[in-house]
This record gives structure tokens, sequence and C-alpha cells, in this order.
């Protein structure tokens, strides 16, 4: 009787199985423009900070008086990965990017000459 009952269960879960699944074919439509928008927000990705790096922050403020720092240390030239960004309410110039905590130390002290203020940002 038990031999019944487990032989017709299991017909009964096969059968199921058969007649209820599926075989398909996904097409996936997607406009042209998304594309590009990914591949143009993976670049800003590249070019921002990546996690995981050190960089010192020399300047908060208002637009106009980053813009005048900005083309200052353009014309400078003595700094390496000068960004300029903005992070709701003021804009920030940011110098660098330090693998180690070692070396950002070390070229804060160099860039506290000029900006008395600077100060390392963690990596996040």
């Amino acid at each position: 009787m038990k031999f019944k009952n487990i032989f017709f269960l299991t017909t009964l879960f096969l059968t199921s199985l058969s007649s209820f699944s599926q075989v398909g074919k996904i097409e996936l439509n997607q406009d042209s423009k998304l594309t590009e928008l990914m591949k143009l927000k993976k670049e800003v990705n590249e070019e921002t900070f990546t996690s995981g790096q050190f960089t010192i922050q020399v300047y908060n403020g208002q637009y106009e008086g980053g813009v005048e720092l900005m083309g200052k240390l353009i014309l400078e030239n003595r700094f390496q990965d000068v960004i300029f960004s903005f992070e709701t309410p003021y804009y920030k110039i940011r110098i660098g990017k330090y693998v180690s905590k070692i070396e950002a130390i070390k070229k804060l002290e160099i860039i506290k000459k000029t900006f008395r203020s600077a100060f390392i940002l963690k990596p996040y």
C-alpha cells in the first residue's frame, strides 16, 4: 500500500514538473541612449574618487571662490589630480589620490604650507 502511494506521488510530481515547465527566449529591447548614459557614468566614476584612496581637501565654499582657486592651481601646475566638485551646499577642491595614508600625510605637510586648513579625507 505504501509503495503504491509513493509511486503515485512520484508520478504526479514528475508529471506536474513537465506540464508546468516553460521553454522560451528572453529578448531585451533597450534604448541606445541608455547604453551611452551608462558609458558616460562609468567614465565619470573613473575620474572621481575611487574607494580606498585618500585625498586632501583644500577648499570648501562658494562657487566663485572655488573657480578662482581652481584657476590658480591649474596655472601653477604644482599638484596632480586636482578635482573641483559640488557637495550640497558647498563647492570643494581636493588634491591627489593616495593609496596609503602615509603618502597622504607626507603630501599634506607640503600642502599645508599653502593651505593651512587642508586636511585628509578618508576613503569611503
